[in-house]
Order: structure tokens, then sequence, then C-alpha cells
């Protein structure tokens, strides 16, 4: 038998803390849906993106694309079909909406 290494497991619930965190402040904030359209179109110029990482940000444009009402958005995202699962899988695609203090 192989003796084989183990990537350690994500934490799940960190990265769902995060997810929950960016969407209040998206819904505080309306305007910062700019910075999701910013971090697709940013990421989307990248040569070397996983296919999974381009699926996810096609799907936020299209999610962007349908409807400008924040709620429906973080709905979508937060939704447990293919799509909101995929979007949330890639916490990348919400860089910048959440500003550190330090």
């Amino acid at each position: 038998m192989r003796n084989t290494k183990r990537r350690p497991k994500r934490d799940n619930k960190t990265s769902e803390d995060y997810i929950y965190r960016v969407l209040a402040e998206l819904q505080k904030h309306p305007k910062k849906l700019v910075t999701l359209h910013d971090n697709c179109e940013f990421y989307q110029q990248q040569q070397f993106l996983k296919k999974g990482f381009q699926r996810a940000i096609e799907h936020m444009q299209w999610v962007l694309a349908i409807d400008k009402d924040v709620n429906r958005i973080c709905t979508q995202i937060m939704a447990d079909d293919y799509i909101g699962i995929r979007l949330r899988k890639y916490p990348l695609l919400f860089k910048g909406i959440i500003q550190n203090k330090n």
C-alpha cells in the first residue's frame, strides 16, 4: 500500500463566515457590486486559471447581468444550487469587498 499524504481539509466554517460578512457588506453598501464586476474582469484576464474558477467567474457574471437587486444577488450566492455552491467555493471572487481594519 502506498503511503500518501492527504491535503488538510479546508475549514469551511471560516470560508462560510467570510461569505456572510461579504454579503452583509454588500447589503449595506450596494455600490460595492462594482468590485464584484471588477474582480470577474480581472481574473478573467488571467491566462492560467482552473476551469472551475473560470466557470465560477462566468456564473457570477450571469448573476450580476440578470439582476441589479443586491438582496436577490445575495440570495443567489447563498442558494444551495449548483451556481450558489460554485460561487461560494471561490471566495477570491469577493476580494476587496470587506476592508480589513488594521
